[in-house]
């Protein structure tokens, strides 16, 4: 997949809100910096099916209260992604740094500076305030004196605000090959019968002592 394509639905989970950004064909159609847990799942449950990135919690010494929320939450989104048919993939922040050559912590600030770098500088730029009104310009005449010099056309991202901005990064992280680690436990040994190579075997003390009285000639 490429950045243009399809719906992408990226969630940075946090204990009492989430960031939140939905991309269709390449245009952000959402952006909550701050969005509820039932936003979210309003989201996952009526956004069409697509691609869905969710930051997974990666605790590091003892872990608070706050913290065990945030993984609740992170583990909910999931499951909710996948039972509503989205492709869904968690990803752990150390991988999102790592994607995006993010060194110490990953503030809002640094990450958006180097979505700048890979996006462009003016992606995340909004449009000129109008003279004569106090709303700004999304590329459209101006409701009261008509005129569209006043404004440039803003970023395509310039509606990614503070916490949707990490959320944001696990989308570029994504598409530079952060994935999640998959840990895998160690195969058990059989000791099932018939298993001649792992079953184990009565103690034959010639085996062990040659000089054994029981050893064979």
């Amino acid at each position: 997949m490429s950045r243009g394509d399809g719906i992408w639905i990226m969630i940075d989970p946090g204990t009492w809100t989430h960031g939140l950004v939905v991309i269709a064909s390449g245009a952000v159609i959402h952006a909550d910096a701050a969005a509820t847990t039932d936003d979210v799942h309003l989201a996952l449950r009526h956004t069409k099916i697509g691609t869905v990135l969710v930051e997974r919690v990666q605790a590091q010494g003892i872990t608070g209260n706050s913290t065990m929320i945030t993984c609740e939450h992170s583990s909910d989104f999931r499951r909710l992604a996948i039972e509503s048919g989205h492709e869904t993939h968690r990803i752990y922040r150390q991988a999102v740094k790592s994607a995006l050559g993010v060194v110490g912590k990953s503030s809002d600030a640094i990450v958006r500076a180097r979505l700048c770098e890979t996006l462009g500088a003016g992606s995340f730029d909004r449009g000129k305030l109008c003279s004569k009104r106090k709303s700004r310009s999304h590329g459209d005449a101006c409701t009261v004196c008509g005129g569209t010099d006043y404004a440039e056309t803003p970023g395509m991202f310039c509606a990614v605000r503070s916490h949707a901005i990490q959320a944001l990064g696990l989308w570029l992280a994504f598409e530079v090959g952060a994935r999640e680690k998959v840990h895998t436990k160690p195969a058990r040994t059989s000791l099932r019968k018939g298993n001649a190579s792992n079953t184990l075997k009565p103690h034959d003390p010639a085996e062990s002592d040659p000089g054994c009285e029981h050893s064979r000639l």
